[in-house]
């Protein structure tokens, strides 16, 4: 099985080459973003010709699909930058194992109508929506009626409006439960994260019945609720089985595990002091609109000025919010509508640098 990995030198991306190596699976090429020495330790341990960036021999995400001839892509691109990949992998009919979720945020109905088209499966990576996944296809014959997905809260879930002003990049980074991102990491802490998972969980299951769940402990990452029972998929707070899940297809079986605690917290999400909650209940409603567009270009233009210290912790949801009242919310036609909306969000953004 050959695998082609885009992010290769990020956390999933590094996650994920421990995965094909004890698969004994062909990394076949990688793309990366900066970090030139792992990315050449990658290159010298599998000893594979295309590779994407400062040490390339490819000039694009089109020429690399093409050269590294993969049976699976890996889309673990972080951020918006990850969509060009997304759409190309569909258009070349390669199996996707999905870890950029600001794929399907920005341009979901884009991307589920041309792998619809092309008949192109794809298996998310993400420890929330690969339990969803797993329990599903063990309960084929039964219909759910609500999924429960868990939020860690990140560090500062317990903290107030006057104590986050305070946070500093560090401690946002500073992740209690998972080791993950810096980018991930800042989502995870303003719920900016579990809204991107609520829309995600829209369009690979096809509902709006989706509770969000604090659960600080991590070890439950999802809860599928049918009329007679409910059934939990539990494990440690580790991305290797949502990706050995996805790179598989789902094919080999996993079993639960219990957590390896018998106290734990399952509590509702305040939506009035999370308002990232409320924005996604508003983009599934209403699945063609810029609105999650808009979000996602704020958010990740208000992440980089914190930190660069040019705004606070909380001015990034303040960002956001004054993004949507400024652009307003109308309905996206075309995917080039997606990257007109996500440009403009940016330049307006970077005013406040």
């Amino acid at each position: 099985m050959n695998v082609l990995v885009l992010g290769a030198t990020g956390s999933i991306g590094k996650q994920t080459i421990d995965i094909i190596k004890k698969l004994k699976y062909r990394l076949c090429g990688i793309s990366f973003y900066s970090n030139n020495i792992i990315a050449s330790k990658i290159k010298t341990n599998f000893k594979f010709s295309p590779i994407n960036r400062k040490i390339s021999n490819v000039a694009s995400y089109k020429e690399l699909i093409v050269k590294s001839k993969p049976d699976i892509i890996v889309n673990a691109i972080v951020g918006f930058a990850g969509l060009e990949a997304t759409l190309l992998s569909i258009q070349y009919c390669k199996t996707l194992c999905l870890a950029n979720k600001e794929s399907l945020v920005v341009a979901g109905q884009f991307v589920m109508k041309i792998a619809k088209q092309n008949h192109v499966s794809i298996y998310p990576i993400d420890s929330e929506h690969t339990s969803i996944y797993q329990i599903l296809k063990q309960h084929p014959n039964d219909k759910f009626q609500k999924l429960y997905i868990t939020a860690s809260g990140g560090p500062f879930y317990q903290m107030d409006s006057v104590q986050l002003k305070n946070v500093t990049y560090a401690q946002a980074t500073n992740h209690p439960t998972w080791k993950m991102g810096g980018k991930i990491s800042i989502d995870s802490a303003t719920l900016i994260n579990k809204c991107f998972e609520i829309i995600e969980a829209y369009w690979y299951f096809h509902t709006t019945k989706i509770v969000p769940l604090y659960h600080p402990q991590s070890f439950i990452h999802a809860i599928v609720e049918y009329k007679n029972k409910k059934i939990m998929f539990a494990s440690k707070p580790d991305m290797h089985l949502p990706i050995y899940q996805a790179i598989t297809k789902f094919k080999h079986k996993q079993p639960y595990v219990k957590p390896l605690i018998n106290r734990f917290i399952l509590e509702p999400i305040d939506q009035n002091k999370w308002l990232p909650i409320k924005w996604a209940y508003q983009c599934i409603k209403n699945s063609n609109s810029s609105l999650p567009i808009i979000i996602n270009a704020a958010n990740e233009e208000a992440i980089n000025l914190f930190k660069q210290s040019k705004i606070k912790f909380t001015d990034i949801t303040l960002l956001i919010a004054k993004a949507i009242t400024h652009f307003g919310i109308s309905t996206i036609k075309t995917i080039h509508d997606v990257y007109e909306i996500d440009k403009n969000v940016r330049l307006y953004i970077g005013t406040y640098a």
